[in-house]
């Protein structure tokens, strides 16, 4: 790998903010409504009276929550269409193979489709952009998303064309796995003219899985190998993976509680998952970090799970303090 694409390599995604301070503000606001909360409820479960200044305290709390979220969050996401601008002039100068990603259309509002504040698409993005830029064709005639793989266009008469020839540039194909006639022409021509190690098949977890066994079983005569059978996915996906000998790998997707925040809930599973494409592409694999705000939400969880436990135990034992409290509210 020559010293610029290394350069490349290291440079942070201009479409990820990161924790910026508007995710600090919803924190801090959440955090503090969340311990006012807490508060009133062992207050109410030991029979106390519930003074007027805390009851003020959740309540201005829980109200700035409802009306700054919405704000704040758009703010975040205007820094994520200000950044995603740069985008284009990253890849153009990013001498790298491409990491193509192919889907149906019909799939973009699902794949595309807000989680928290950030999209599965820039959750990928964040991932791939260790092995190359991550592109994706635009549907014919209609408006590029505004954040995810960068759009190539192609018209509806050169559209075959085109594909093919990203899919000679790409190193590494990524398609997430459909049975419309368009995705199964694209998975036979992969098949055709990419490497065993450089295609993979993304799997979703929906309940029936119906699509994927759709796919499985038109790719059935394509394929010099049998991809493994849906229940093995149980709930939560994952991906297909291939030896240099056409030999499938299943990896299933895993929560990694510590190494994902909420609003960037697939970054840290897709990239465990994707290890031994990184090791079979011979590009460096690291583990996703550790993350501390996560360990303090999911404590903040706990926390109030466990006060709700107890605030029921004492509501079911001594239903006396609860109406004694009632006259004091």
């Amino acid at each position: 790998m020559t010293r610029e694409c290394s350069e490349l390599q290291k440079t942070a995604l201009p479409s990820d903010p990161g924790f910026t301070w508007e995710l600090l503000c919803l924190t801090i606001l959440a955090l503090g409504f969340v311990g006012s909360l807490l508060g009133l409820m062992i207050m109410v479960a030991n029979g106390k009276a519930v003074g007027l200044p805390l009851l003020l305290i959740a309540f201005s709390l829980d109200l700035a929550l409802l009306k700054l979220a919405p704000i704040l969050s758009n703010k975040y996401r205007s820094r994520q269409r200000l950044a995603s601008l740069q985008v284009e002039e990253l890849i153009r100068n990013d001498k790298r193979p491409p990491v193509l990603y192919l889907r149906s259309f019909r799939e973009d509002n699902m794949n595309a489709r807000a989680i928290v504040l950030q999209s599965i698409e820039q959750e990928m993005k964040s991932v791939l952009f260790d092995i190359g830029p991550f592109v994706a064709f635009a549907e014919p005639d209609s408006h590029p998303s505004a954040a995810g793989a960068f759009r190539l266009k192609a018209d509806r008469e050169t559209w075959h064309g085109a594909v093919c020839e990203a899919m000679s540039k790409a190193r590494l194909v990524i398609m997430r796995v459909s049975d419309s006639p368009g995705f199964l022409w694209e998975a036979r021509e992969a098949i055709r003219r990419v490497r065993p190690e450089q295609l993979v098949f993304l799997i979703t977890g929906d309940k029936k899985g119906a699509e994927y066994v759709r796919f499985r079983q038109n790719m059935a005569e394509s394929l010099p190998c049998q991809l493994p059978e849906y229940k093995k996915f149980k709930k939560k996906g994952g991906i297909v993976y291939f030896e240099p000998d056409w030999t499938p790998r299943l990896r299933m997707f895993k929560i990694m509680w510590f190494r994902q925040t909420f609003w960037n809930l697939f970054a840290a599973t897709f990239k465990l998952a994707l290890k031994p494409v990184y090791e079979q592409l011979e590009v460096k694999w690291t583990r996703p970090p550790m993350r501390l705000i996560q360990a303090i939400y999911l404590l903040a969880l706990v926390i109030l799970v466990c006060a709700v436990v107890y605030y029921l135990y004492k509501l079911c034992n001594h239903p006396q303090c609860f109406l004694r409290n009632s006259s004091l509210l």
